[in-house]
């Protein structure tokens, strides 16, 4: 009974996380805008930015896992160096974001070299987690789905000659904060098992 009132309130809170997601969207579905100071975007660098304060956090605060988690922390500030683009080429024009991220990819690297096999079997402990599934759930929807679901062409072929490019970036922009909110999830629920320390699924 304890287990299923456990797991009946993570679905109410991921629900409510949720539906405050859908209604950010829908703020800026009415206000039929798409730029970079829209709530969509601002939502997407603020989630952004808490998943990487929990990650780091958890590679402060427990011993397991932290090659996994820094690694992940890493990769994840990688995508909010990329969705401050607009902000990196006005301040930075000759460089814009890139070489932040290849930074980035350089320490990666180097903990990879040394601390491989460490990230391996960590990565095996967390594979079979409910936290581990949705991050590739959300990764594949991010990088995968999203490209797909943002090309011209599909959305012209369904406007035709009332093609609008807003309503294109929005709905995919809308895609991406659903991406990024799984993330989110996928980030907490990772925290607590890592803070559990246990290798089996929840």
């Amino acid at each position: 009974m304890k287990t299923f009132l456990f797991t009946f309130l993570r679905f109410l809170v991921y629900a409510i996380v949720m539906l405050g997601c859908s209604m950010l969207i829908e703020l800026d579905f009415k206000n039929g805008s798409a730029n970079e100071n829209d709530v969509i975007e601002i939502a997407q660098h603020i989630i952004l930015l808490v998943i990487i304060i929990i990650g780091f956090l958890s590679v402060l605060t427990n011993k397991s896992h932290q090659v996994f988690m820094a690694i992940l922390s890493l990769f994840i500030t990688a995508h909010l160096i990329r969705e401050h683009d607009a902000w990196f080429d006005f301040h930075f024009p000759s460089i814009g974001w890139f070489p932040f991220v290849v930074i980035l990819i350089i320490i990666s690297v180097a903990i990879l070299i040394k601390k491989f096999k460490l990230f391996i079997e960590q990565t095996n402990a967390l594979r079979n987690t409910l936290g581990f599934g949705i991050l590739l759930i959300a990764l594949v929807n991010l990088h995968v789905f999203t490209r797909f679901y943002g090309k011209p062409s599909i959305w012209k072929s369904i406007m035709g000659d009332n093609y609008l490019y807003q309503v294109e970036r929005i709905s995919e922009e809308a895609v991406e904060l659903v991406a990024y909110t799984m993330m989110f999830i996928a980030m907490v629920e990772l925290f607590f098992q890592v803070k559990k320390g246990i290798n089996k699924s929840v």
